[in-house]
């Protein structure tokens, strides 16, 4: 899996927001400033958002970008997907996986019996399913602390996994 830097900068602009919740919005260009990218890109970032129902603009001397919700109902997969031109996941042979590794031809030659797919499948899979059990709210801490979130959830589907 590969993050764009669209999908980090916006994952970072939504950190912001979630650092401000429940006070008054927060314009571009504080946003802009703090996260040291241009104002235009930030809008972009936060009107991609806004179209995922994750941010809502206020409009008026007071208005700006606010959280549409608590950041601890907004998972890093939601952001991520919604920033996404890809999509995390690889399920099916019609994927872009399957369409970005073909060699010299339109399509990959293993559409039919890739041994090679399941692996992309259970690993976006597993990272995707992280990512939707991690919210804004656990990003907010220190960085000891947000890896400490991180190997809980990861331990807990390891668990969850050889029970199956």
């Amino acid at each position: 899996m590969k993050v764009t830097a669209q999908e980090e900068y916006g994952l970072r602009c939504m950190l912001q927001l979630a650092r401000n919740f429940g006070r008054e919005p927060l314009v571009s260009r504080m946003i802009s400033e703090q996260e040291g990218l241009s104002i235009d890109y930030v809008t972009k970032l936060l009107m991609l958002l806004r179209r995922a129902n994750l941010v809502e603009s206020v409009r008026g001397t007071k208005g700006g970008y606010a959280l549409s919700r608590d950041p601890h109902s907004i998972t890093i997969g939601q952001v991520i997907q919604s920033l996404s031109t890809e999509g995390l996941i690889v399920t099916s042979a019609d994927s872009h996986h399957c369409n970005h590794f073909s060699g010299q031809l339109d399509e990959c030659v293993h559409l039919e019996g890739c041994g090679i797919r399941p692996v992309w499948v259970t690993l976006s899979k597993y990272i995707s399913g992280l990512l939707e059990q991690i919210s804004l709210a656990d990003l907010m801490g220190e960085e000891v602390e947000v890896m400490g979130v991180f190997e809980h959830v990861a331990n807990e589907t390891e668990a969850l996994d050889k029970q199956i």
